[in-house]
C-alpha cells in the first residue's frame, strides 16, 4: 500500500477508536489495530493486573487482495477465515462500518 492511504487508514482507525471506547473505560479495555503488509488487523487489550501487562485478543483482519479489502475473522482453532457473507469492497471505511454493525456476530461477543 502507499504511504497515502496508510496514513488515512490510520487516521480512520484512530478516530474510530477514539469514538468505540469511552475515555473512563480505556483503563480497563482498549482497541487497538496493527498494520503489516497488506494486513490490518483489529486487537481488543485488557489488562493482565497480575503480570503489569495488557494482553491482546486479535478479532478482525481486512486484507487488500486483488483490489478490495476483505474481511477475516479469528476462528476457534485462531486461524484466519474469510467472512464470505461480507463481499469484498475497495473502501476501508464500508468494511469497517460492517464489523462494527457485526450482524452475523462474528467478530464482538456480546
Amino acid at each position: 500500500m502507499d504511504s497515502f492511504t496508510l496514513k488515512r487508514i490510520e487516521s480512520i482507525l484512530n478516530g474510530y477508536i477514539d469514538q468505540k471506547v469511552p475515555g473512563d473505560l480505556r483503563l480497563s479495555v482498549r482497541v487497538n489495530y496493527r498494520m503489516e503488509g497488506n494486513k490490518v488487523t483489529l486487537l481488543e487489550e485488557r489488562p493482565d493486573w497480575q503480570e503489569r501487562k495488557w494482553l491482546s485478543t486479535e478479532f478482525a483482519q481486512f486484507r487488500w487482495e486483488r483490489e478490495k479489502w476483505s474481511l477475516y475473522a479469528k476462528k476457534e482453532d485462531e486461524d484466519w477465515a474469510q467472512v464470505v457473507s461480507i463481499v469484498p469492497d475497495e473502501d476501508f471505511e464500508r468494511q469497517l462500518e460492517k464489523v462494527e454493525l457485526d450482524e452475523e456476530a462474528v467478530f464482538w461477543i456480546s
